[in-house]
């Protein structure tokens, strides 16, 4: 059971560390942006409280990821999966989770697309 909980708060933590990267992509974290990140973030915390993802919701703007980091962690929470479905699942969910973030805005930018492409690519090979 712990072992559950703590790959979900992995999951977590880099969902809301990904959407943070997304929104800020573009250089214009927009309330939009935030609101849906919050929102998602609020209900995938359900499970339990998770003080470090709160904290950095509210230190967003003072928080800087990079893409090779988010990357990174994409894979080592990939480890935990055994199953190739399981590990496309959470690949995929991520992905749908990202375009979300980068339209909540109403402006998919260059920067966006151009980074989940390099993100994507990333985890395919």
């Amino acid at each position: 059971m712990e072992e559950n909980y703590q790959s979900i708060e992995l999951v977590v933590k880099l969902m809301a560390k990904t959407g943070l990267f997304f929104a800020s992509v573009d250089g214009d974290y927009a309330d939009s942006e935030r609101a849906f990140i919050e929102n998602y973030i609020n209900q995938l915390s359900k499970v339990g409280p998770v003080d470090e993802v709160k904290d950095m919701l509210e230190n967003a703007l003072n928080v800087k990821f990079t893409l090779d980091e988010i990357i990174a962690d994409t894979r080592q929470l990939l480890t935990y999966f055994d199953r190739p479905e399981d590990k496309q699942a959470i690949v995929m969910s991520m992905y749908n989770f990202i375009q979300q973030v980068i339209t909540a805005d109403g402006v998919e930018h260059p920067a966006e697309k151009d980074a989940l492409l390099q993100w994507a690519t990333a985890l395919v090979a």
